[in-house]
């Protein structure tokens, strides 16, 4: 270093490595001094500093943003360090971990389990800036799962009034908790347990709109215009150079190895990486596949359905078309997925031996879901009028099969029914080390089916906000290629949204942070959500071993817990929300009535089990979730005459049901048979009530559509937050707007 001159040295690479410090600075930038300087001022060096800053982030590639976390680092953040030489020269040294930075701004390991901090707008809270719960955003220091139903959330240790955070009298040990649908709040683990900061980057760095190559074949043949003017092409090639110049650059049905214009070809590969790095498939099986990106878990499958149907629709006489699932199954969206298959009617089958002729190409596709426990297998009428057998290999079935992969929310693994695997789709939104306990936490590849395609999701390692996916489909299936491309390609459409380089890239960075480090390695991403999900399933599996209510049926299989009620406790409930578990627990979780897709369970669970005698409640809370749900299975199932909290024993809860079996109404039985509970108790009990009621009306305006998730997530709601109770108003909750009481 030169006298009179000030030496600027750079630590990591920003975001690099956010679990190490380094060590050594990395980068040296001189910058000239005034001779006659002795000693630097505060002064000088800011100014300095302020001047050198953008060649100092300029050589790590970072874009002017960043600039000013840099000028404050040189001002005296802990980051950086500061000597003089004593000749007129000081070295400023910098060590950056902006991802400590950015979780630092979030208190990512301040706020408690399932919130983080967050500055709301002025108009939004009263400008509240805290802790507030990762759902809803809400104000206050705890989580905010359920708090739009405020018979739950005013059981919460804190309550937000409107104007401030104020305390319930609740605490943790007699509270209500809402474990419903899937959603990963296991940051805090996860952080502790990986040392990891998690932070995704997406710099400003390009703007394109149009995939210019397409562009330019378009001006290209506008050039024979006089032609093309003449001729039958002047639509086809309208349309296409419309389609092509409005749209990003993205292909379906194309190998990411040697297609030159697509945008997410790295993304493609990287899912691959990331397949193999989790055992889901092997180095040889990487040319198999063709992928296309989407936002993820039901958007996948989504596209694999309508693919399946527009491929059968194409090539048979079929328009009513039948999906096998072995019951009990996980449901989607019939209706959208009919409707885009449906868009493509032009192109369907249209023969004489058909039902539908002459006018098969009319959009009249339906999509109907059968479950069925084996060995019953279905059967339907096919587009031809023949009668097929679900597991018919006849090339005219009108059937397709799908399976989740281990099952949600039993946790099994499915044997596959069709003989044609190219009429089988398949659900790996689970396919994560972490769900497969009962394998020492492999995925089993001897039990992998042979599916035409598969659906893959970031949101059951990592985030359910964060909507990133993709598809793996065959490349040796011509049609049903072309027919996954067609339906992809709708949704790349401007009208649907195009698809966000920020997703994509978003994901890249996601699974490098995740294969960071072996699976073997408890600190890894997954290898740390491994020894979460065993605790889960220990604490919980312990808890139930000997209650006399309700069996676990699936210890250490998947992501959820699926109870079986016992005699003489079977068909005691009657709702979508759990009786037992809301009355006796404190839990708000469902029965999965729905999930059975009109199969009868008594002919594989035995005779009396009906479709309300089982209960599924998610494992993606926080651990402290799960152990406290434990201790309060422990006293109850240990004497069933005992209670927690401000809730009821199994004996009560036994008593109050069969009464309201046997009137018909379940508020008038608990005047009759529960007069020695407390007034508060009641009041709790009156209330639930009226959920079950509600929530069962609800949950059945989606019987037309098959129980799929969206119209639960419309009609019931993603988070309960479409349906709330006041409890203000005399001892029975009456319906209130969206929103929480009082804001």
């Amino acid at each position: 270093m030169n006298n009179g001159a000030i030496a600027i040295s750079g630590g990591e690479l920003c975001g690099k490595k956010s679990s190490e410090t380094a060590s050594e600075p990395t980068d040296t930038t001189d910058i000239e001094l005034p001779e006659e300087t002795e000693e630097p001022s505060a002064e000088l060096v800011a100014s300095v500093a302020a001047s050198i800053s953008p060649l100092v982030m300029a050589n790590y590639g970072l874009i002017s943003p960043l600039t000013g976390i840099a000028v404050t680092m040189l001002m005296g953040i802990p980051f950086t360090s500061a000597e003089s030489t004593g000749t007129g020269s000081i070295t400023i040294d910098i060590y950056t971990d902006t991802d400590a930075l950015v979780h630092n701004t979030v208190s990512s390991m301040t706020c408690p389990p399932e919130s983080f901090y967050f500055e709301h707008h002025p108009s939004v809270y009263g400008g509240y800036s805290g802790c507030v719960g990762e759902k809803y955003l809400l104000p206050c220091a705890q989580d905010a799962q359920g708090a739009s139903d405020s018979s739950l959330y005013e059981k919460y240790p804190i309550n937000w009034n409107g104007s401030e955070c104020v305390e319930t009298g609740y605490t943790f040990e007699d509270r209500t908790f809402w474990i419903l649908w899937g959603d990963p709040l296991d940051k805090n683990e996860l952080l502790k347990r990986t040392g990891i900061l998690p932070t995704v980057y997406l710099p400003l760095e390009r703007g394109p709109y149009v995939s210019m190559i397409h562009m330019i074949i378009c001006v290209f043949l506008s050039s024979f215009d006089s032609f093309i003017m003449r001729t039958s092409l002047t639509i086809p090639l309208l349309l296409c150079c419309m389609m092509f110049t409005l749209q990003p650059s993205y292909t379906y049905g194309t190998d990411e190895t040697t297609e030159l214009y697509d945008d997410s070809n790295s993304a493609k590969a990287k899912t691959k990486d990331f397949l193999e790095y989790i055992g889901a498939i092997t180095e040889a099986e990487r040319d198999d596949w063709y992928v296309t990106l989407n936002e993820g878990a039901e958007q996948g499958i989504g596209y694999l359905w309508a693919a399946q149907a527009l491929d059968i629709a194409r090539t048979t006489c079929n328009r009513d078309i039948y999906v096998l699932m072995e019951a009990p199954a996980y449901g989607y969206s019939n209706g959208d997925i009919a409707l885009w298959v449906n868009k493509h009617a032009s192109s369907f089958y249209s023969g004489e031996e058909c039902t539908c002729f002459p006018n098969c190409t009319e959009p009249t596709v339906t999509i109907n879901n059968r479950g069925f426990f084996p060995p019953n297998i279905p059967s339907e009428i096919g587009g031809d009028g023949i009668v097929y057998s679900a597991t018919s290999d006849s090339p005219f079935s009108p059937w397709f099969e799908s399976l989740v992969f281990p099952e949600n929310p039993s946790g099994t693994i499915k044997v596959p029914q069709l003989p044609n695997a190219n009429r089988r789709v398949c659900d790996g939104v689970y396919v994560w080390p972490m769900y497969f306990y009962f394998n020492d936490f492999e995925i089993p590849r001897e039990d992998i089916p042979d599916c035409a395609g598969w659906a893959y999701a970031t949101t059951k390692g990592f985030s359910a906000s964060v909507r990133t996916g993709w598809i793996n489909y065959k490349k040796s299936m011509t049609s049903f290629v072309e027919a996954v491309s067609d339906i992809a390609g709708l949704h790349g459409s401007l009208a649907y949204g195009s698809y966000s380089e920020w997703s994509w890239m978003g994901q890249m960075q996601l699974h490098d942070m995740m294969m960071s480090k072996p699976l073997s390695d408890p600190t890894s991403w997954i290898g740390a959500y491994s020894s979460i999900m065993k605790e889960k399933w220990d604490v919980i599996t312990d808890a139930f071993a000997d209650c006399p209510a309700v069996t676990l049926t699936n210890s250490g299989k998947g992501a959820y817990a699926f109870f079986l009620y016992k005699e003489p406790y079977l068909g005691l409930q009657t709702s979508f929300v759990s009786s037992f578990f809301l009355d006796v627990l404190g839990v708000s979780a469902t029965t999965y009535y729905w999930g059975f897709r009109g199969a009868d369970p008594s002919e594989f669970y035995g005779e009396g089990v009906g479709t309300y005698d089982f209960t599924r409640m998610q494992l993606y809370r926080d651990l402290n979730v799960y152990t406290e749900v434990a201790r309060r299975a422990k006293i109850v199932c240990a004497d069933t005459s005992a209670s927690v909290g401000d809730y009821i024993s199994i004996d009560d809860w036994k008593l109050k049901s069969e009464a309201a079996l046997a009137t018909g109404d379940g508020r008038r039985a608990l005047k009759e048979t529960m007069s020695h509970l407390t007034e508060r108790q009641l009041k709790i009990l009156e209330n639930n009530e009226k959920v079950y009621s509600d929530y069962n009306e609800k949950a059945e305006a989606c019987a037309k559509e098959g129980y799929t998730t969206s119209c639960f997530y419309e009609k019931v709601g993603k988070r309960h937050s479409d349906f709330v109770y006041d409890h203000e108003e005399g001892s029975v909750a009456k319906p209130v707007d969206k929103g929480l009481k009082g804001l």
